[in-house]
């Protein structure tokens, strides 16, 4: 029977389980009927489903799923949430840890403030539409797949702009894909809403979609490679992108992974 707490990375809401004596994947109806058991007191959405598989000193594995039930992707806040709890049940603070998440390796590190850094490598793809290029889509866009698939568009950050439910189902995205919606406050300030595949609501937060964010607005010369990146929560997250000649080598996110009793 597995025992769920509440947890948020920067606003962006999950439930945290350790499974380390459950084998099964999850299929999506459990994924569901976990949520409608363990409503937050706020009613809020719960935006994901973390399950620990393993814990070890400087190793953790766990597997993610979104609301849907849809599992394979990577969460960034999700991951981070996931480090603290393992620190919390054995893993070391303070170290390079080892996670696998979802089956893919990350690099991770607990840090005394409560605050987690987990280490992407470079983006799978990242492609850059003109207007016109997408069909009925008129405003540029850019992808980037950091293990999740991404748009990052111009603000205003509006769920309800058509252009966000077009580009969510878009032919050209055939997994469907998460849009981002972005404004310049500084060169080192985004402001950003993520409209989530498998959550279908803009999230608290979304680590993968600040990465992406940054990336993008990274290759236009709109931001630098340091940036703090503030989510609907207003609770911030920082993304550094480290580059060599302008190729990305790796792209770290930081922010606050909290047990949350509301």
């Amino acid at each position: 029977m597995l025992d769920f707490v509440h947890m948020s990375g920067a606003g962006n809401t999950f439930l945290v389980a350790d499974g380390r004596d459950e084998i099964a994947t999850l299929p999506p109806g459990a994924v569901r009927s976990i949520i409608e058991q363990h409503p937050r007191h706020d009613g809020a959405l719960i935006e994901g489903v973390l399950i620990l598989r393993s814990i070890a000193e400087r190793t953790v594995t766990a597997d993610f799923y979104n609301p849907d039930g849809s599992y394979g992707m990577m969460c960034g806040n999700g991951a981070r949430c996931s480090v603290r709890y393992a620190c919390d049940h054995g893993a070391h603070r303070g170290v390079d840890i080892a996670l696998l998440l979802n089956g893919v390796s990350y690099d991770a590190i607990c840090h005394d403030d409560q605050t987690v850094s987990v280490t992407f490598p470079p983006p799978l793809d990242e492609r850059a539409y003109i207007v016109g290029e997408l069909a009925s889509v008129d405003i540029p866009v850019y992808y980037v797949n950091v293990n999740s698939d991404h748009v990052v568009i111009d603000g205003p950050r509006d769920a309800q702009r058509p252009v966000v439910a077009l580009l969510r189902h878009h032919a050209a995205f055939p997994r469907g894909t998460n849009v981002s919606m972005v404004e310049l406050e500084a060169t080192d300030v985004l402001r950003i809403a993520t409209f989530e595949r498998g959550v279908e609501a803009v999230t608290g937060a979304c680590g993968t979609g600040a990465i992406s964010a940054c990336i993008a607005w990274w290759r236009s010369g709109r931001c630098s490679d340091h940036v703090v990146v503030i989510p609907p929560s207003q609770r911030p997250l920082t993304v550094v992108l480290h580059h060599s000649n302008a190729r990305l080598t790796a792209c770290t996110l930081r922010g606050d992974a909290l047990y949350d009793n509301s």
